[in-house]
């Protein structure tokens, strides 16, 4: 496989992960709109290397998001938001690298810490 083919194969994806991202975030879900942001914030830090989520940040989140008194359809949504966008993410990454200045790498990792202690509260 060229790179080429596999550029065109991405392109879509691509081109959609913005809007997907927006879109998600604006389906009048506050569940989905936190999960939208966690996932930006997790995939930027992996890419910046701010820091990483455990391995429950995503049940950690839900779990969160139930005692605040989100409905079984809003953990849903929520959790199809956070894995759409969190690969949405990483196929950008993948394919068109973003650098990281050293005032967000700053910013992410500590994004992350309150991530890490499951402080979900400033998403």
């Amino acid at each position: 496989m060229t790179g080429r083919f596999v550029l065109r194969r991405l392109a879509p994806a691509l081109l959609l992960a913005p809007a997907l991202s927006a879109c998600v975030a604006t389906s009048g879900n506050p569940s989905a709109t936190r999960a939208t942001a966690l996932a930006e914030v997790v995939s930027r830090a992996g890419a910046c290397n701010a820091g990483r989520p455990r391995a429950n940040t995503l049940e950690r989140f839900l779990q969160a998001e139930r005692e605040h008194g989100a409905t079984p359809e809003q953990i849903a949504r929520a959790r199809s938001a956070y894995v759409a966008v969190s690969e949405a993410e990483t196929i950008n990454q993948s394919v068109k690298p973003q650098g990281c200045t050293a005032e967000e790498r700053a910013t992410l990792r500590q994004r992350m810490i309150a991530v890490r202690a499951g402080e979900f509260g400033a998403l």
